[in-house]
């Protein structure tokens, strides 16, 4: 009966049975692991059977010396050897049979075949890596958090947010990186997120972040729920950086604002030029009659001629030619043209040259209403008096940089980013068209304007020019 009992344990278990004396010796096998290794029972009883790879043995040996010293159980996960030297993943529980005397007469081993299971770990494993991967070189930047604390930043994220290694970033608030007034519409969109289904993401939205040197930028936003390895749930977010489309997209606004200007200047300029040219016929004929405030009057009509001039390079192209010009004489000529001016403001203009400065390829005309401009407004930001600065560089004879620097009153921050707009301004009296027409025609040279104020502190107004012969050109 006892023998019954055990031969049914032993053969209704899926799982495969072995029993072995001390020196490894089979004593009895069950059918399952006649099915499992591909040996007979009447083939492996009275046999040392050779079950573990042989880069294994050595483990193996020692947990036989751990069982024969008296641990009573060993569960471990270990590479089988089948009869045809094949493989397979199983989960082992060896246990020891003692006799009377509790002295270890032998072992019984159960094993159940895990190679499915296995199987499916590594595929798993092997996606999470690709996956990990493809996060990692994704050229989005992408972040995973959870609870809003950042848990993996990919390499594009990194450079983003103008960090060294991802590492920086791991255990620190994401609302580091919002401004503070976002946080209640940031927290109420990661709720919605997480309450959705996990297939479904947030649509992009634009928002202003913060770098890890406080530098602002726009950006836009879209986060989907979902699950790691590790089995807790994190919230993934795609961030793309909107700077340069937002350039794009102000240079549009921009150009669309200066065609429109444009067509206004056409119809303005050609609506003055009339009459004024009828009025500087007869203020010329007053002054041969020497009618007092004649020269009033001229003065005025020549600023008016100035201005449509003004409106006439925006509105309509011409076609120019470019030659060699010496900077400093361009400079010296406008200084000598603007001494009157300066000195009603009680202001003197130095120039300063310590080299030898190459020619520019330019149109003269138009480099002087520039620096015409330039001054004349650095003059006028002066009530007090004060002086201007003029200095040279000259980059690699790549570039020729003009720098204009006052003691003005200086601009805000606000007024820098409109300076250029069509009509904005900073002076009581003035237009705003004089910068925008100079950046016109600096950029119509290859060149670039720059401009650093402080409030009260004084302007300085760099004017780029490329060192390169151009032949014409339509501005």
């Amino acid at each position: 009966m006892k023998e019954f009992l055990i031969d049914s344990l032993m053969n209704l278990t899926s799982d495969s049975i072995v029993i072995v004396d001390v020196n490894g010796t089979v004593l009895d096998v069950n059918k399952q692991f006649e099915e499992l290794h591909g040996w007979r029972k009447e083939e492996v009883i009275g046999e040392v059977l050779p079950m573990v790879p042989e880069e294994h043995k050595e483990e193996a040996l020692r947990l036989y010396q751990t069982i024969l010293h008296g641990e009573q159980t060993k569960d471990f996960e270990a590479i089988i050897l089948k009869k045809a030297g094949a493989t397979f993943y199983a989960n082992v529980t060896v246990s020891p049979v003692r006799n009377s005397e509790g002295v270890i007469v032998g072992f019984v081993g159960v094993e159940r075949d895990i190679s499915e299971k296995k199987k499916a770990e590594e595929e798993l494993l092997d996606r999470e890596k690709q996956f990990s991967r493809l996060i990692k070189l994704n050229p989005e930047a992408i972040c995973l958090h959870k609870d809003g604390v950042i848990q993996f930043v990919n390499d594009a994220a990194c450079k983003l947010f103008g960090g060294a290694t991802p590492e920086e970033f791991y255990g620190r608030s994401i609302f580091e990186f919002f401004y503070p007034t976002d946080k209640d519409v940031i927290i109420e969109r990661l709720q919605h997120v997480m309450k959705a289904d996990l297939d479904s993401y947030s649509e992009f939205v634009e928002r202003k972040m913060r770098k890890l040197d406080g530098t602002s930028f726009d950006v836009e936003i879209s986060s989907i729920y979902v699950y790691k390895k590790m089995g807790y749930p994190v919230v993934q977010s795609v961030i793309r950086d909107l700077t340069e489309r937002k350039k794009s997209e102000e240079a549009m606004i921009r150009s669309e604002k200066l065609a429109l200007i444009g067509q206004l200047a056409a119809g303005i300029a050609h609506d003055i030029r009339n009459p004024l040219t009828s009025l500087k016929g007869f203020v010329h004929l007053l002054k041969a009659k020497h009618t007092d405030y004649v020269d009033v009057m001229i003065e005025e009509l020549e600023h008016i001629n100035y201005v449509v001039n003004e409106f006439m390079t925006l509105a309509k192209p011409h076609l120019n030619y470019y030659i060699e010009s010496k900077i400093e004489d361009l400079v010296q000529s406008v200084i000598h043209f603007l001494q009157p001016h300066a000195l009603l403001h009680n202001v003197q203009i130095q120039m300063s040259i310590d080299q030898v400065l190459p020619p520019i390829f330019c149109i003269p005309d138009q480099i002087k209403q520039v620096l015409i401009n330039v001054l004349k407004n650095a003059i006028e930001s002066m009530a007090n008096g004060g002086f201007i600065q003029i200095t040279f560089r000259n980059h690699a004879n790549q570039e020729l940089v003009i720098c204009v620097k006052d003691q003005g009153i200086g601009i805000s921050e606000d007024g820098l980013t409109q300076l250029g707009e069509p009509f904005f301004t900073t002076k009581a009296n003035g237009t705003g068209l004089g910068l925008m027409v100079c950046k016109r025609i600096v950029e119509d040279h290859g060149g670039n304007i720059s401009i650093q104020s402080k409030l009260n502190e004084g302007t300085t107004v760099e004017i780029e020019l490329p060192l390169r012969k151009r032949v014409s050109i339509e501005s």
